[in-house]
């Protein structure tokens, strides 16, 4: 079997961004922020027989961080702007 760590690292960063800043709590808005997010960012498929210090090591790189931090951020941007115009 393999996965997309891509989307772990998303789901992370988007949890430690709805915690910090104002994000509608909409699910599909944060289906939308994610899909946008990661539609923008290279895949990363690792094999079931990677180990667990490899699947860390790639969570835990500080520029990769910063490059999906600045993705859902622009996403965030894109479909929050989309909400707060739909309320007025």
């Amino acid at each position: 079997m393999i996965k997309n760590y891509m989307e772990v690292l998303v789901d992370e960063i988007f949890r430690e961004m709805k915690n910090s800043y104002k994000i509608c709590d909409d699910k599909k808005c944060e289906h939308d922020i994610k899909s946008i997010a990661l539609n923008n960012l290279p895949t990363a498929y690792l094999k079931y027989d990677t180990t667990e210090a490899t699947k860390k090591a790639f969570l835990l790189e500080r520029q990769r961080r910063i490059s999906v931090l600045a993705k859902v951020a622009e996403a965030s941007d894109i479909v929050c702007s989309e909400c707060i115009r739909k309320q007025k």
